[in-house]
């Protein structure tokens, strides 16, 4: 008896336990289809997170459910399903999240699998953007049976999106699903995640380099996290950029996207293993010489953060969807605690970030519906805030990106939109109905969501930047050693051999050219100022300069003709101007002929200046005396020679008291 009343009172803790779990389950979204019309495409779930849904023509409520009937009858091709798509729903503040729902098929029987024909209905959720998983993919046929309901347990993250895909042959085939239910446990409050970096480097052409110095993620209440996006955020040029992760990384999964100019790393994974990914993401450049600078946002997270504005961006997929869908969807989003709305795009960087550097075509929060022509943005901050008057020959108070001609008011075309990619300037907006188009280049394809600057956001701390600016150091070089010449025929041919140090932080053998050469036209010295340009691999450059001073050997004063006592010394000098080589000659037959002389009983100084004749004898009148002149450190200049100076001897004479003149031999 004591046994039966011990399995009572387990039976009785295990409900209680059962029930206490069931009661923590909180609905964070709910949708039975019941509150819509039939026919119906697109709305709202309920519950913590209201985020909207949206399919595509072929499906409609129907009895309340979705049904699906002569979904893109193709044959057997699956190749372009039709799709039932949810927003993500935020279960971030959630653990233990569970979502279910009921499925259905029609006429069983008329699904096929085989034969040249194939239906097929496929389920499929995925976590924080990443990959698509999926819950099953089969037809409706009794060799396939489709389940009446599937449920998914034990799931965590930020966001949840569930997509259906529905594919028949034939108008009487339909799938239904109805009764979707996402559930989860209310954890305590998440502390934000803090992210601190730093980087402020010089990058070199032909290189690879970390976008970040230091990096250090922490989190007060968790260990790990499911995504961390490192993105281009300003100066991004498409083809030429990239980010790179490199090293071992077995918890981390790296995508680039080359339109957005990101990196999204996926975990999860710890925070440590994910300090230690954003250390190795390393930029590098295709192009031989890229110039200006990088930003780079590094975001816990996968939304696009713009430093400019301290604002993120995120791109939502949802084909066909109107623009009031998509205003009610985005105000239903957040991140980290962030307020979404349909973004407000107030300068040309903010235009480009959310366009052309964006994977999608959407809507944005401008509109004129309140006042024809007059377009405010009605949504965020901005809202109430007039930035174009009248239709395209219009003007802006402040700023706008209208794609040609538009706005142009073509149908009761009340709301702003991003162009299609085929449509430039890309990025630009144009106007649209509520709807848009059902096909081509004006169909929404999804929105733009923006996040930051609400009165309500919290302060957060999840990105850290970085900044990467291209090679604008100039090679260093020294001005080469003056040099100085005697005659034009020793100046040199310009030649960069000159500069001998020449040196730069990135390039190993920066180039060096002769660029020009000028003088000052001067005669004595006359100055040539030659110019050489130090160039590195990116373009910066250094000029120096060599100076060439040409000073030629001049004669200022021929020798002049003298006469002397024999036996008196005799002095002949040239007056010259930079000369430092003389050689005097000596000519005993009238200058016929003329020979060298040197130092020695008859002369001395025969190598200066001046010459002297020591004590010349009446035989040596009539002499002939030139010097010959230069400059020891010339190379090619001529010698100058002197004119020839004419030596007089005379007899000495003796003049007596009586005024009587002897003349007298030497002794």
């Amino acid at each position: 008896m004591k046994f039966f009343r011990f399995i009572k009172i387990l039976a009785i803790v295990y409900l209680f336990f059962i029930s206490v779990n069931l009661s923590a389950q909180v609905t964070i979204w709910s949708e039975d289809f019941s509150s819509y019309s039939n026919g119906t495409i697109s709305g709202a779930g309920t519950g913590t997170s209201s985020a909207a849904w949206n399919s595509q023509t072929g499906a409609a409520v129907n009895a309340g459910r979705i049904l699906a009937s002569n979904t893109r009858n193709q044959g057997s091709s699956l190749g372009n399903p039709l799709i039932w798509l949810t927003n993500p729903i935020d279960i971030s503040s959630y653990t233990n999240v569970n979502f279910s729902l009921n499925t259905g098929a029609f006429d069983t029987n008329q699904f096929e699998d085989s034969g040249g024909s194939q239906d097929n209905f496929t389920l499929e959720y995925r976590i924080n953007g990443g990959s698509w998983t999926q819950v099953f993919s089969r037809s409706g046929s009794t060799s396939q049976p489709i389940n009446a309901s599937y449920t998914i347990n034990g799931l965590s993250g930020l966001n949840l999106e569930i997509r259906a895909s529905f594919h028949t042959t034939a108008s009487n085939e339909n799938y239904t699903i109805d009764n979707i239910l996402v559930t989860g446990t209310a954890s305590a409050p998440n502390e934000p995640p803090v992210l601190t970096t730093t980087g402020n480097q010089l990058y070199c052409p032909g290189t690879a380099m970390p976008v970040v110095e230091t990096v250090s993620l922490t989190d007060t209440d968790d260990t790990t996290a499911f995504a961390v996006a490192i993105q281009i955020s300003s100066g991004y040029i498409n083809g030429e950029d990239l980010l790179t992760l490199t090293g071992t990384h077995p918890s981390i999964t790296a995508s680039w996207s080359a339109v957005e100019g990101k990196l999204t790393l996926t975990g999860p994974a710890t925070l440590a293993a994910f300090e230690s990914a954003i250390s190795n993401v390393e930029y590098s450049s295709s192009a031989p010489n890229p110039s200006g600078s990088r930003d780079f946002s590094i975001t816990v997270g996968d939304a696009n953060f713009l430093p400019t504005t301290g604002h993120y961006y995120e791109y939502v997929d949802a084909i066909g969807i109107t623009w009031t869908a998509a205003n009610a969807a985005a105000s239903a989003r957040t991140y980290f605690g962030l307020q979404g709305y349909l973004a407000t795009l107030t300068s040309q960087v903010e235009a480009d970030f959310s366009g052309s550097q964006a994977l999608g075509v959407g809507w944005i929060g401008g509109s004129d519906a309140a006042t024809e022509g007059v377009w405010l943005w009605v949504t965020g901050p901005e809202s109430g805030t007039n930035f174009w008057n009248g239709t395209a020959g219009g003007s802006s108070p402040n700023f706008a990106f209208w794609n040609t001609g538009e706005p142009n008011q073509s149908g009761d075309e009340d709301y702003a939109h991003i162009t299609h990619p085929n449509v430039n300037p890309n990025g630009s907006w144009n106007d649209l109905t509520n709807t848009g188009a059902a096909s081509g280049n004006y169909q929404p394809q999804g929105y733009v969501v923006e996040y930051g600057g609400m009165p309500s956001d919290p302060v957060l701390s999840i990105t850290g930047t970085s900044t990467i600016r291209m090679d604008d150091v100039s090679p260093t070089a020294s001005n080469p050693a003056p040099l100085t010449v005697y005659c034009s025929g020793d100046i040199p041919a310009a030649d960069p051999a000159v500069v001998t140090n020449e040196a730069d932080n990135c390039t190993t053998n920066p180039s060096v050219t002769f660029q020009s050469e000028v003088t000052d036209g001067g005669n004595n010295p006359e100055t040539i100022t030659r110019t050489y340009r130090i160039s590195d691999a990116s373009g910066n450059t250094t000029d120096v300069v060599h100076v060439i001073s040409v000073y030629p050997v001049l004669i200022n004063s021929q020798p002049a003709d003298l006469s002397v006592f024999a036996g008196t010394n005799a002095i002949v000098s040239v007056a010259t101007s930079n000369a430092d080589s003389y050689q005097w000659q000596l000519s005993t037959n009238a200058g016929g002929s003329y020979t060298n002389i040197s130092d020695g009983s008859a002369y001395s100084n025969t190598n200066t200046a001046s010459l002297t004749v020591l004590s010349p004898q009446l035989s040596m009148n009539g002499y002939l005396y030139r010097v010959i002149i230069n400059n020891t450190a010339a190379i090619s200049c001529a010698d100058l020679v002197s004119n020839p100076a004419g030596l007089t001897v005379r007899i000495s004479s003796v003049i007596t008291n009586r005024r009587i003149t002897y003349r007298v031999n030497r002794n």
